[in-house]
Parts: structure tokens; C-alpha cells; sequence
């Protein structure tokens, strides 16, 4: 396969940063005008100067259509792709298969920013429909998995609605089930993506009768039970594709990762990612929680500071922070649509 560009160019459009990519945890302040983050360091793949807008220094900069920055002086579009001064000679690159995994707080203060996300699944998939049926691209499908952050075992008790990492089989608890055809995943593109995807992702639950969720959010133990349960004869067995797949990763939690209860650190589920898909270049984690080190209140919904989620997804090359509280779910969904366009456009082969 070969290095694709027709989807770089719209990439860039949706992509509108307050913030660096930089590898010490920072992420988006709890004063940050756009709480977005997208960390690529350099991959040395490409970089897209001539595509990018550019003011007289060089930086790029995004406008409301006046010329002026949309949120004043602080809304630019910093990425950092690498030193490569241009695309040079076309690379073995690129997947067939995007792999998308959501990881879901289930907590009961999640209300309303789950409405403003089920708000806007259709977009997403309506995208995905349209970069894999682009003839232009090599994607040939994509499959949308959901889970959420809970896990049963922690030291203070329960979580007795956590799924362990295990794909959500969209029986729901107190709503309609979901149509999922025996499966645990969607694949698309097809007409029933979006509206089966709208049923399975905002609420999943394991079943049990009177239960509760004590609201111990734990999204990386959640990744590495995930990465356990792929394995053959394990119940994900299946969902992610392999080499020729993009594996991604959005989570969405207005809490940090409860440090008093987890089994492992930021640096330990990077490189279980890494181990399992042959490569840091090779997935894509999309965090949207609060922001770095102060809690966030709107009209979506408030957010606790997520230092250990700001300090994970910045160690990884594509990685991007979203801020829960900053409004409409549907900016930071469509800078992840464009992260995630790009980084299939540019999956490198398994190291090794």
C-alpha cells in the first residue's frame, strides 16, 4: 500500500488545538480556550507544512473565517509530525481496518455528557462511512466495540456493573437490547451502524439484578483486560484484525484513573498497547476527560482533574485530549475522526 493523501487535506479542516503536544503529562489547562491535544511526535513519516495554514512566523493558526483566530490569540493548531521537510518517496504504508474501542464511564454523574456524545455518534459513523468508501483510501471497513471503566475487584469493594474489560453484548439492564446479531462488535459500513452503535455505547453495564456502580473509574486496568481477553479462546477473541488494523482507543470519563485502586500506571499500559500491537505508531488514544490539573464545570456536565489519563495519552505518538467540559462533544469527536484518518493513512508495519 502506499501513502495516502486525499483525506489529509480534510483532516486539517476539523483540527482547531489550543494546546502542545508535549511528552511531561501536559495537557489542556483548566483555562485553555479549546481543551484539545493532539501529541504526534515524530514518527518520521511525513509532515504536512504546505497543508497546514501558516501565519508570517510559521505557526499555524485557525480562524473563525474573518482571518481571526476563532478563540483569540490561544486557538492554534500545533502538531508535531516529525522533521521530515516533506513527503518524499511514497512509504509501504497505511491500514485496511480501523478497530475502534470505546471505553465508557458508567458512573451516574456521566448523565449528561453520555446524551451529548449519543448526540453525536451519527457524525462519527457518517464519517467513517465516507473515509472507507472513499476509493481514494485502502481502509476497506471499520468494526466499533464498546466496554466500559469498571472492574469488579477493587480494595474498598465492589463494581459489580464493570465488565472487566470484556466487550459489552448490548443487553441492556433496564432499556431495549440492542440488535447485535450474536456478535459483540459492529461492523460497517452499514445502515445499522449508527443506530445500533447509539444503543450500545452510552450505557454498558454488565447485567445483574439491584446493582450499583461505585464510580472507581479504571479505564487503563480496562485497556490491558482488553488486550487479554483478545487472545484465542478469549471472549474479545476476534474484534481487533491484526496487522492490516488500526487498533483505537476512546475513553470518555469525567474522573481520573482511581490511582488508589489500579494495578498499573500509565507507562506499563502504553507498553502493553505496544507489545500487543507490534508498535507505539501503530494505534491511536483518544482521551476525553477533565482537564490536567483542575476540576471543570459546564452545562454538559462538571469533571474532577485527570493528571494520570492527561499523563497516559501524552506518552502516545498519536494520541489526543479532549476536554469533557468544554461544550459540544462534536469538536473533540471530529479532531479524533481526523487523528484517527491520518494515523491509517500512515500505520507503519509491525516493529519486527
Amino acid at each position: 500500500m502506499q501513502l495516502r493523501l486525499a483525506s489529509l487535506a480534510l483532516s486539517f479542516s476539523s483540527l482547531v488545538c489550543a494546546c502542545v503536544g508535549d511528552h511531561d503529562g501536559g495537557g489542556a489547562s483548566a483555562t485553555a480556550t479549546v481543551g484539545i491535544t493532539t501529541v504526534m511526535p515524530g514518527s518520521g513519516l511525513a509532515t504536512l507544512p504546505d497543508l497546514q495554514p501558516t501565519d508570517g512566523a510559521g505557526d499555524s493558526e485557525a480562524t473563525d473565517g474573518s482571518g481571526t483566530s476563532a478563540g483569540g490569540t490561544t486557538d492554534l493548531l500545533k502538531l508535531d509530525l516529525g522533521d521530515s521537510a516533506d513527503f518524499g518517496a511514497a512509504n509501504e504504508v497505511g491500514c485496511e481496518f480501523i478497530d475502534v474501542l470505546f471505553v465508557v464511564d458508567i458512573s451516574a454523574s456521566m448523565n449528561e455528557e453520555k446524551t451529548n456524545l449519543d448526540a453525536n455518534f451519527p457524525d462519527f459513523v457518517n464519517v467513517l462511512d465516507a473515509y472507507v468508501g472513499d476509493p481514494s483510501n485502502e481502509a476497506a471497513g471499520y468494526r466499533l466495540g464498546v466496554t466500559n471503566s469498571s472492574i469488579v475487584a477493587n480494595k474498598a469493594g465492589k463494581s459489580t456493573m464493570g465488565l472487566d474489560g470484556a466487550l459489552f453484548d448490548g443487553d441492556n439492564l433496564f432499556d431495549d437490547d440492542c440488535d447485535m446479531g450474536g456478535k459483540l462488535w459492529i461492523d460497517g459500513p452499514d445502515p445499522k451502524v449508527a443506530p445500533t452503535f447509539s444503543c450500545l455505547a452510552p450505557d454498558p453495564k454488565a447485567g445483574c439484578n439491584l446493582c450499583t456502580d461505585l464510580g472507581r473509574e479504571r479505564p487503563l486496568d480496562a485497556i490491558e483486560m482488553f488486550l487479554a481477553k483478545l487472545a484465542p479462546g478469549g471472549v474479545n477473541e476476534g474484534f481487533y484484525r491484526g496487522d492490516a488494523s488500526l487498533l483505537v482507543i476512546v475513553i470518555l470519563t469525567d474522573e481520573d484513573d482511581d490511582v488508589d485502586n489500579s494495578t498499573t500506571t500509565p507507562a506499563e499500559t502504553k507498553a502493553a498497547l505496544d507489545e500487543f500491537v507490534g508498535g507505539d505508531e501503530r494505534y491511536v488514544v483518544v482521551t476525553i476527560a477533565g482537564p490536567q490539573a483542575a476540576a471543570c464545570d459546564s452545562v454538559f456536565g462538571s469533571a474532577d482533574p485527570a493528571p494520570t489519563l492527561h499523563a497516559f495519552t501524552s506518552m502516545v505518538p498519536n494520541g489526543m485530549l479532549g476536554d469533557i467540559c468544554q461544550g459540544d462533544l462534536a469538536q473533540a469527536l471530529d479532531q479524533a475522526l481526523a487523528l484517527i484518518q491520518l494515523s491509517c493513512d500512515t500505520l507503519p508495519p509491525p516493529v519486527g
